[in-house]
């Protein structure tokens, strides 16, 4: 039987890094903002495009229904989303931003880069980009091999097929570092 050293495959690494980062950011968030890594995703959805309907948020983020909406839930009971019943066909509901949620924004970016300040430590820019430009370039290649897909709208990253990919990404205009997505 062939053996396969998993613990240090691509994809173990590069899921393990995402977990730890999603996990850091979630503890920085829920600490210093009161909110959670899903209603941060969700803020990010809204900053790019107020007044999304909730099937257009679960879209972009790559959920089901069922497991968006408890996280609006949450969000409009916390003040920070109000739903409106879209005008123009009223089975959906839009979500918008309230003033509250406007005002903890800068805290939320603020988390999001010291977690990525933090991840990247000692790691040189040119290490950055290079990894970056190789993810990409993995994603790229298992795109066209297995027809999965995430397609970049925006500053977000959204799946395009069914995978069970959740990726998110603000752009960064106060980090020491230049402009990137974290």
């Amino acid at each position: 039987m062939q053996t396969y050293d998993f613990e240090n495959s691509i994809g173990f690494i590069v899921n393990q890094a995402a977990k730890a980062f999603v996990k850091a950011l979630d503890a920085e968030l829920r600490q210093k903002v009161g909110v959670t890594v899903g209603q941060w995703k969700v803020m990010v959805m809204l900053v790019n495009q107020n007044g999304l309907t909730q099937k257009e948020i679960a879209e972009k983020l790559a959920l089901e229904g069922p497991t968006l909406i408890p996280i609006l839930d949450k969000m409009e009971k916390e003040g920070l989303v109000i739903r409106k019943v879209d005008p123009n066909d009223r089975r959906n509901n839009r979500i918008y931003r309230t003033e509250k949620a406007n005002t903890l924004w800068d805290s939320m970016i603020e988390c999001g880069l010291k977690i990525r300040e933090v991840s990247i430590k000692d790691i040189p820019d040119e290490n950055v980009k290079i990894m970056k430009d190789a993810l990409e370039k993995m994603r790229q290649n298992l795109r066209l091999n297995f027809n999965v897909d995430c397609t970049i709208i925006g500053n977000t990253i959204t799946p395009s097929t069914d995978t069970n990919t959740s990726a998110y990404s603000a752009t960064t205009t106060t980090s020491s570092r230049s402009k990137e997505n974290y």
